[in-house]
């Protein structure tokens, strides 16, 4: 049941509050789902294009570049469902976000289970995600020179194509889907290995460094892993750079 959900059902998070992003991502993933958490607007809408996501939750109170509620942007780029999150015992809020588009809301606090029990509920409605499911050849995140197909779990940088391991793939994708943030080996053990990890945290780092000596490999000229020592990994200036001139977007390998 969790390999279908992993599959078809994608959720991205975009909260300001780092008590129930961390509660969200949580109990989503230890529910099945593949979640993706960007901390502001602007890598919120990057990821909405890139990460293809079945589901929204938002922070009523998170803006978009423009100034408008990001909730808003959102519902009118996207058919994605949308939840959003208001502050406890703001009725009108809540109404005045369905209508403008949303697809349920909930007021604080947030419950993981009751969160994961909403998402499962809107993804039994019939929409067009479930055409898009079944027609979607291969979803790809494109970060200037490093492009990911997530169909395939193939990874290309500067147009060669390297060859990587499955938790090598794996972290490499969780850096993608934050790339204006900082990843802890924390963040990381939780999204490759689970909640329920066990061990020594260098683990991370043993596998990055075999990535990193690849992609060096296929690309001399591109640097794509950055250490933020004392912290964690990033993506490297690079790869960021390029979203100024080449925006993420989903697209497919031809």
């Amino acid at each position: 049941m969790h390999n279908d959900i992993n599959i078809s059902s994608r959720i991205m998070v975009a909260v300001d509050d780092h008590d129930l992003r961390r509660v969200a991502v949580a109990g989503l993933r230890a529910s099945g789902f593949c979640v993706s958490a960007p901390t502001d607007g602007d890598a919120a809408i990057l990821l909405a294009e890139s990460f293809s996501p079945d589901v929204v939750v938002v922070d009523s109170f998170l803006f978009a570049p423009d100034g408008r509620p990001l909730h808003e942007k959102l519902r009118e780029s996207s058919e994605q469902y949308l939840i959003c999150i208001t502050n406890e015992g703001q009725h009108r809020l809540r109404t005045s976000v369905i209508q403008s588009g949303a697809d349920d809301a909930m007021s604080m606090p947030v419950h993981a289970d009751e969160l994961a029990a909403r998402c499962h509920a809107l993804l039994r409605r019939p929409r067009q995600m479930q055409q898009r499911v079944d027609s979607q050849v291969a979803s790809t995140i494109v970060l200037g020179p490093l492009v990911i197909d997530l169909g395939r779990r193939e990874v290309r940088v500067d147009d060669e194509e390297v060859q990587t391991t499955r938790i090598e793939f794996s972290l490499l994708e969780q850096l993608c889907r934050r790339p204006t943030e900082v990843c802890t080996r924390e963040d990381l053990l939780d999204a490759v290995w689970g909640p329920k990890w066990v061990g020594d945290t260098h683990v991370v780092d043993v596998h990055l460094s075999n990535l990193r000596r690849k992609l060096d490999k296929a690309a001399p000229g591109t640097k794509v892993i950055h250490t933020v020592r004392g912290v964690g990994f990033r993506l490297a200036n690079d790869v960021t750079d390029a979203l100024e001139l080449s925006p993420v977007r989903a697209a497919t390998f031809a």
